[in-house]
């Protein structure tokens, strides 16, 4: 790792201290929303992402696909569907802008992908869990005014951190914009976190702190899926992790599915467990009703649209008749924005990469095992944190699935071009002649979408 680090462009290094100021901006954003506002630049907030639509774009004029063509062509498309729904060309734009994020962290190169194992990348992700937990125990000691606070950005009432409960519990947004993004920011730190050390006081002092922390914010999703995590990564190989996934990923599609059929053939609106509320209105109320409003004049084969669906809908007007602020399932935010030919699509791609990537990353498995379980509850697009984490590991897992194709160089040595040397799998336990061979290929994942 330190040969790779030295060897890594100065380019490589800016893109990882980017990532993690990035992660930094989701769990700071709202002290970051609150004081920018207070001195009269709130548009300052949004220069981390504005850093990361540059480096997306300087990316696709630097290294141009065809297959970059073909996405920009699809989404152009769809935008046209958007549209035609009388969605306005600034709430597409706006969900361009919500995307931007894991755009980014799929610039990754090889080299950028080894420094974020790094003892300084490390060291940034520590100080990142760090801050998310004090922010979340200094809000359950006293109010923060940001909670609760508002600012008016580009015409448009923006909330600085949301203020809500259940029942009589607040939900604990800690320096974060809200409950639910700080929780899953909490347990993606400490997943990636967990997997990335062997010592088992630290393993477990970090699973304390963050299980106390994730509880304080009332999400649901994050807690259980951590426990997965911990589960799997405890008592599982890591192709049973990397199967678990794959069933994951099945539940995920099957859940809200059942839940509509259910909903449709019975009665399910009973009042339910008080803890268990805001998941209960998931299943007999938010998606069984998203699946009849697109169900409804045949849009769910094209979708509402980029920009139609989503957090877009709350700054810019729609008359759908319909809840599509939201759909606390990532399937469903798919099948509303592009349909069941994209969401079809989006998950024939997930499939085809865990089926090709090799077994032997497992911090990778554990983090799309957390994300994966995520999805099935929660909007993970709309969350700028698990974004970045979910374009990096689809970059490691993509980078482990390349290293597995078939290629020239799997012929005998006798028939191998002279000067040529071997690409190996980063796997735990290569040489390091090997190591930076597999550095050197020349792809990155967002050329190869």
């Amino acid at each position: 790792m330190d040969r790779a680090s030295n060897r890594a462009s100065l380019e490589d290094k800016l893109w990882v201290a980017s990532f993690l100021a990035a992660v930094g901006s989701d769990v700071l954003s709202g002290v970051v929303r609150y004081y920018t506002s207070m001195i009269g630049v709130p548009q300052a907030a949004y220069l981390p992402k504005v850093l990361m639509l540059a480096w997306v774009l300087l990316a696709l004029t630097r290294r141009p696909r065809a297959s970059h063509a073909l996405i920009a062509l699809y989404l152009l498309a769809e935008s046209f569907v958007s549209l035609s729904h009388g969605v306005v060309p600034q709430a597409v734009a706006f969900w361009m802008w919500t995307v931007t994020p894991m755009l980014f962290a799929l610039t990754a190169t090889p080299h950028a992908l080894a420094l974020l194992n790094g003892r300084a990348a490390t060291a940034g992700f520590v100080a990142l869990a760090a801050l998310c937990g004090i922010g979340i125990l200094a809000n359950s000691m006293m109010t923060l005014p940001w909670v609760g606070a508002s600012v008016s950005v580009g015409g448009h009432n923006v909330r600085v951190a949301v203020s809500s409960y259940v029942g009589i519990a607040s939900r604990l947004s800690g320096f974060g914009r809200d409950s639910a993004s700080t929780g899953l920011m909490a347990g993606l730190l400490t997943t990636w976190l967990l997997t990335r050390t062997d010592r088992r006081w630290l393993q477990c002092a970090l699973l304390a702190a963050a299980g106390a922390a994730i509880h304080a914010t009332t999400n649901k999703t994050a807690p259980v899926a951590l426990a997965l995590v911990v589960v799997a990564h405890c008592l599982f190989s890591t192709m049973t992790m990397k199967r678990a996934c794959l069933w994951t990923t099945a539940f995920a599609i099957g859940f809200p599915l059942a839940s509509f059929i259910a909903a449709s053939a019975f009665n399910l609106s009973g009042t339910g467990y008080m803890t268990l509320a805001s998941f209960q209105d998931r299943m007999f109320n938010t998606w069984p009703i998203l699946m009849e409003g697109l169900l409804k004049n045949g849009r769910i084969w094209l979708g509402l649209g980029p920009g139609g669906f989503g957090s877009a809908s709350t700054y810019y007007e729609n008359a759908f008749g319909f809840n599509v602020a939201y759909a606390d399932n990532t399937l469903l935010y798919a099948l509303a924005s592009f349909g069941v030919f994209g969401a079809v699509a989006l998950v024939g791609f997930f499939v085809r990469l865990m089926l090709k990537a090799q077994p032997e990353d497992r911090p990778s498995w554990a983090m799309m095992l957390y994300l994966l379980f995520g999805c099935a509850t929660t909007d993970i697009c709309e969350s700028i944190g698990c974004l970045l984490f979910l374009g990096v590991t689809i970059a490691y897992l993509r980078q482990g699935a390349l290293s597995m194709e078939p290629a020239p160089w799997r012929m005998p040595m006798r028939f191998a071009p002279a000067g040529w040397r071997p690409r190996m799998p980063a796997a735990h336990g290569l040489s390091a002649v090997h190591h930076d061979a597999m550095l050197e290929a020349p792809h990155d994942a967002l050329g190869r979408l």
